[in-house]
């Protein structure tokens, strides 16, 4: 008989798992989830097309007791996202509700209850795992019972077990105990969620290593951060390299003459300079997308789209500015994202910060030296709301001339302008 906690589960997954008639199980810890774990299962979905690829992100893993990991449920939600995308994959809490350590052969023995009779389950296990599997709880009946399908992990291929390769100690346990052990053909994928985590608290990029809902899951509840990461996670002049490579010679001349023209301006208000200076490099981070990705953008990131910005997607490149400046370069500072998404456009109750960086974007040495942007260089050392309204004036007759919308943001940043001039 089953023990009370283990029927709970049975409850829980009878939706789906009562019907499958062959499953493939990939467990682990999923902290986090990455693409080699999706790699791997569609790999054996591909080659052993089983009805269910379930993941089964484990509770108290007893080979882990000395590592702290993320909570169980961050953990479930993380690997769901991960998941939820494939058709024939799902995933199930069996191990994680369980309230002690989770053992194969116990999992094992649970998916034997609640599956249909003759179910044929099979479990994914690495070769670092796969060559110490006889170290398992019970690992005889497991061996016996389920179906073992090894992947290829980098540099175990020349590992030995009591003298055994890979190929030798697969044939031992074949004759020993009529296990039924098969070989995914899938290339070795040096990915690791240990390394995945250092990159999020050193504030590194972990774009393509996992699927980007799991990793704004881990930044939205700062699963794998540290004070000393958050605060010390962007770096200047990595950026400024990344965005001349990013951004056409022009453009990145702009951007510095920018960076140049809102440090003087901070200098001279006795503002933040350093948050002056990072608004300003990344203002223009996402200018040169096309218009296509603008819009991709937009949906992926849930960038919502009014009339105005519909019909002119190019003004999007600031508030996909102020997205990017947070996923790809770790700016946290509400102060310089809010700077760089109403650079262009302007908003209602405009910071000093926004300020600058907007004033400077039409400002810096670059820029042709037309009627209303020489009034400005002279204007804005002494009067940055003027220079602004000046520039919010301009921003509207250019619209106006080339027949686009003008956007209410602007219209009210300088209804907002005109009243603190009075």
């Amino acid at each position: 008989m089953l023990p009370r906690n283990i029927s709970i589960n049975k409850n829980r997954d009878r939706d789906f798992l009562d019907r499958c008639h062959s499953l493939v199980v990939l467990g682990g810890t999923f902290d986090p989830i990455h693409m080699g774990h999706l790699a791997i299962a569609c790999a054996a979905n591909r080659q052993l097309k089983p009805q269910r690829v379930l993941f089964m992100p484990s509770g108290q893993s007893p080979h882990k007791l000395d590592r702290q990991t993320t909570s169980a449920d961050h953990r479930y939600n993380m690997t769901a996202l991960g998941v939820c995308g494939f058709p024939a994959f799902d995933i199930s809490r069996i191990e994680i509700d369980r309230p002690w350590p989770s053992y194969t052969i116990d999992t094992a023995r649970t998916l034997k209850a609640i599956c249909p009779t003759g179910a044929k389950i099979s479990f994914l296990v690495g070769d670092d795992v796969f060559m110490n599997i006889l170290s398992w709880k019970d690992a005889g009946e497991l061996l016996q019972c389920c179906d073992i399908i090894t992947v290829p992990r980098p540099g175990y291929e020349n590992n030995l077990v009591a003298g055994r390769s890979i190929a030798e100690f697969t044939a031992y346990l074949t004759a020993t105990y009529s296990a039924r052990i098969h070989r995914l053909d899938a290339p070795p994928l040096d990915i690791s969620s240990t390394n995945i985590r250092d990159r999020f608290k050193a504030g590194n990029s972990v774009q393509g290593l996992i699927p980007e809902s799991v990793e704004n899951y881990v930044r939205q509840h700062g699963l794998y951060e540290t004070d000393s990461s958050i605060s010390g996670k962007f770096c200047f002049e990595s950026a400024k390299e990344e965005l001349r490579v990013r951004l056409s010679p022009g453009r990145f001349a702009h951007t510095m003459g920018v960076v140049a023209e809102a440090v003087k301006l901070a200098t001279h208000y006795g503002l933040d300079v350093e948050k002056a200076r990072i608004a300003a490099l990344l203002h223009d981070c996402a200018k040169e997308y096309s218009a296509d990705k603008k819009r991709a953008l937009c949906k992926l990131w849930d960038i919502q789209l009014d009339a105005v910005l519909e019909a002119d997607i190019e003004l999007t490149h600031s508030l996909l500015g102020a997205e990017s400046a947070r996923r790809d370069f770790n700016v946290r500072d509400p102060e310089i994202l809010q700077a760089i998404r109403y650079h262009s456009t302007g908003h209602a109750g405009m910071e000093m910060l926004d300020k600058i960086v907007s004033v400077a974007d039409h400002t810096e040495p670059a820029r042709p030296s037309s009627s209303p942007v020489s009034e400005m260089r002279q204007i804005a050392p002494t009067d940055i709301n003027k220079a602004l309204a000046m520039h919010m004036h301009s921003i509207i007759k250019e619209e106006t001339q080339a027949g686009r919308p003008i956007h209410p943001w602007t219209k009210d940043a300088l209804n907002e302008l005109i009243g603190e001039l009075r």
